[in-house]
C-alpha cells in the first residue's frame, strides 16, 4: 500500500513541478504567488521575487532605475494578450536596441515564410505546378528528384530576394519595413501587430503539419480525412 502511495505521490509532484515552472515562466510568479498570496519572510531574507527567475524585489528596481531611459524591449510592438511581452528565456536584454532588431528581423522574415508555406501546404492538395501533378503533397515531396529539385530553385530565388531587399542598416525604419511598393497603405501599427500575430500562429501550425505527416503520413488535408 505504501510503495502504491510513494509511486503516486512521486507522479504528481512531477506534474506539480512542471506546472510551476511554466506557470512562472508565463507570470513571473512563484507558486504561492500564483495563488494571490505574497512572499512571507522578515529582514534582509523577505522577497518577493521567484524562485526560478532568482530576482528580489530590490533587484529588479534597481535594475529598473538603470535601465528607465535604456531601449525597452517590453514596450516594442508585439507584445499583445494574453501573455504580453513573453520573453521566458530572456534573449532580448533592456538597452540591447540593436540584439532586438536582428530577433525581430528573423521574426518578421520566419512568420512570413511561414504564412506562405502553411497555405501552401493546403492548396499542394488540390492543385500542384506543371510537372508536379504525381508526386505526393507536403513534406514526403522532399524524398523525390523533383521535390529536391524544386527546393534549390526555391533556395536561389530566396537568395536572390535577400539580395534584393535588405534590412535598412542606419536604424532608420522598422524591422521588416521594405516600404509600400504597391501602395496598399496599409503598413499602420493595427497591421503590424496582425502581420506579427499571424506569422506566430503560422510557424506553429508548419510545425504542426510536419509532426502530424511525420506520424501518419497524410498530409494537411487528409489529416481531416478528406
Amino acid at each position: 500500500e505504501m510503495r502504491m502511495k510513494e509511486l503516486n505521490n512521486g507522479r504528481m509532484a512531477m506534474i506539480s513541478v512542471l506546472g510551476i515552472f511554466a506557470a512562472e515562466m508565463v507570470t513571473g510568479k512563484d507558486a504561492i504567488q500564483q495563488f494571490g498570496l505574497q512572499a512571507i519572510g522578515r529582514g534582509h531574507f523577505r522577497s518577493s521575487g521567484s524562485s526560478f527567475t532568482g530576482k528580489t524585489s530590490s533587484q529588479s528596481a534597481q535594475s529598473q532605475v538603470v535601465t528607465r531611459r535604456a531601449f525597452q524591449p517590453s514596450q516594442q510592438i508585439g507584445a499583445s494578450e494574453p501573455l504580453g511581452f513573453f520573453d521566458p528565456l530572456e534573449f532580448t536584454k533592456a538597452g540591447d536596441e540593436q540584439g532586438f532588431r536582428k530577433l525581430r528581423t528573423s521574426e518578421i522574415k520566419h512568420g512570413r515564410l511561414a504564412m506562405m508555406a502553411s497555405i501552401g501546404l493546403v492548396a499542394q492538395h488540390y492543385w500542384k505546378l506543371p510537372g508536379f501533378e504525381n508526386l505526393p503533397s507536403g513534406f514526403s515531396v522532399l524524398g523525390t528528384q523533383e521535390g529536391l529539385l524544386g527546393l534549390f530553385a526555391l533556395f536561389l530565388v530566396s537568395g536572390c530576394l535577400e539580395n534584393a531587399w535588405r534590412e535598412d542598416p542606419s536604424g532608420a525604419k522598422e524591422p521588416g519595413n521594405f516600404g509600400d511598393p504597391f501602395g496598399l497603405q496599409m503598413y499602420t501599427q493595427e497591421m503590424r501587430m496582425k502581420e506579427l500575430n499571424n506569422g506566430r500562429m503560422a510557424m506553429i501550425s508548419v510545425l504542426g503539419i510536419f509532426a502530424a505527416e511525420m506520424v501518419t503520413g497524410k498530409d494537411a488535408i487528409q489529416q481531416f480525412g478528406l
